[in-house]
């Protein structure tokens, strides 16, 4: 009697396995989205991607929260809506505001206590690539600072010995200027075909009372390149 019960309970133990098996792994995407009429267009985007790529092997479900007027709002509502229903991922939308940058950040921090990946799908600030401030952010487009390796192309591929640099005196201008320098750093001695002088020569932060600065520096160079750093 005893076998017969272990037994039936090996067996039954078996088909919940296969049961589980056979049924599509249900993976929760949390979205947060700048306004409530998106989140039917989100919605209607996983289901594609279900039909697409689900299968029988996993099924996506889509939870979304809008954005919120301040931050401490916004980082209750990640935590009450997205990560108490285990979401696996957080997508970041770009904010309802042009002008406000910041946004994402609340999403970023919270969901980086839990080591939750937050996609930021428009968001082109620089900090957010600082891994030591968002652990788990990822981006979908390249920050601005980027900017800085066409600069570098057009300084070989023109022979600037020289250029003068006007940057913003913010976090952006300040990343952009640091990228520009380490590449000037770095390829100028793997790289052959550059110019012997190829350097930096200027940095000044974009400021009215700097303007004399820049017409006495353009001045006492023969060839320069003026970038002004503006968004």
């Amino acid at each position: 009697m005893e076998l017969r019960s272990m037994l039936l309970l090996t067996v039954l133990q078996c088909c919940s396995v296969a049961r589980g098996g056979c049924e599509p792994r249900l993976v929760d995407i949390g979205a947060v989205l700048s306004q409530k009429r998106y989140e039917q267009v989100f919605k209607e985007a996983v289901s594609q991607a279900n039909a697409l790529y689900g299968k029988d092997k996993f099924k996506m479900n889509a939870i979304s929260v809008t954005h919120k007027p301040n931050a401490i709002q916004m980082a209750l509502s990640v935590c009450e809506d997205l990560i108490s229903n285990q979401v696996y991922a957080i997508l970041v939308s770009h904010p309802p505001q042009s002008n406000d940058h910041l946004t994402p950040t609340p999403v970023s921090y919270t969901a980086g206590f839990y080591r939750i990946p937050v996609v930021g799908l428009t968001t082109r600030m620089s900090i957010y690539s600082d891994k030591s401030i968002h652990l788990s952010f990822l981006r979908t487009v390249p920050p601005y600072s980027h900017q800085a390796n066409v600069w570098f192309d057009l300084m070989r591929e023109f022979r600037w010995n020289h250029i003068i640099l006007i940057v913003s005196d913010d976090h952006e201008g300040r990343a952009a200027q640091k990228r520009l320098e380490t590449l000037l750093e770095e390829k100028e001695t793997k790289v052959s075909s550059l110019p012997p002088s190829l350097s930096l020569s200027h940095t000044l932060s974009h400021t009215h009372t700097h303007t004399h600065k820049v017409t006495h520096s353009v001045k006492c160079v023969q060839l320069a390149l003026i970038r002004v750093w503006c968004f």
